[in-house]
């Protein structure tokens, strides 16, 4: 009895293992049967994006950039008034555009302006500066220029630096830096050249002296001379009055009265009898 019950709870056992194998088999079956159908059904449902036949239902990106790009482009129907707006708006910033490059060129041409005017003013005030320093520095003369005879009469010493001439009233022999024109006491005076009265003194060869600087280093001197009427700084014209001749110092008594005419060039005495209009 005890080896037969032993022998029949081990069979039981026996099959119920079996039967746990046999489901575990079935089970199993069954799950890859279901997990190969849906590999199968995803694989179908895969498109490969890289065909291009007309059967692949899947869109190329391509094919959706080329249709956004159509729409963007394509110009959308209006009534007119949209096309006329967008007109305005470009007359406008044309306007804009051209008042702007205007404002600017006026801006650019302004101060070019005010450059060549600041320029200009610099000059004028650089003219005045050197005028007031050198007021001589308004006249020009040079050697193809004449001057006027201040009297008119006869020259009774002539200039001379290369030798000596001889001086009746003071019985000598000496170079004479000028001409000496003879002319009644109390004949006018006239200016021989436009300039600027440099200065008026006295000595005691030539008495009432004037000056006068007329350019590029030329100074005309007028001696002998009374009643004179102008001034230093004052601006004289040829033929205008200076005074009038004088009596003479005691170094012209036996010439008689005189005019006491005399050129220089940069302080250089020069013979004014080459520059006497004929």
């Amino acid at each position: 009895m005890k080896d037969s019950g032993f022998k029949l709870n081990k069979e039981k056992v026996f099959g119920t293992i079996i039967s746990f194998a046999i489901i575990l088999t079935l089970g199993y079956g069954i799950y890859s049967v279901a997990v190969n159908s849906g590999r199968k059904e995803n694989q179908e449902n895969i498109v490969n994006l890289n065909e291009s036949g007309q059967d692949n239902v899947a869109l190329r990106t391509e094919d959706v950039t080329q249709e956004y790009s159509d729409i963007l482009q394509a110009p959308e129907k209006t009534d007119g008034s949209d096309d006329a707006e967008a007109a305005n708006a470009g007359a406008k910033a044309e306007g804009l555009s051209a008042a702007q490059e205007n404002i600017t060129t006026g801006k650019e041409a302004q101060g070019t302006d005010t450059a060549e005017e600041s320029q200009e003013s610099q000059e004028a005030q650089a003219a005045k500066t050197s005028a007031k320093a050198n007021p001589a520095a308004a006249y020009s003369f040079d050697e193809s220029d004449t001057l006027m005879w201040p009297v008119t009469g006869d020259i009774v010493l002539k200039y001379s630096m290369d030798t000596t001439i001889y001086f009746k009233t003071l019985g000598m022999y000496k170079c004479n830096p000028a001409v000496s024109i003879a002319a009644e006491a109390g004949t006018n005076v006239g200016v021989a050249a436009d300039g600027v009265v440099e200065s008026v003194t006295y000595s005691e060869e030539t008495g009432n002296t004037v000056a006068v600087a007329i350019g590029d280093g030329y100074v005309t001197t007028y001696g002998l001379i009374d009643n004179v009427v102008v001034k230093k700084g004052d601006t004289v014209v040829a033929g205008q009055l200076l005074g009038t001749v004088s009596d003479p110092t005691a170094y012209y008594v036996e010439e008689g009265p005189n005019l006491y005419f005399m050129l220089t060039k940069d302080g250089e005495p020069v013979d004014p009898a080459a520059y006497f209009e004929d």
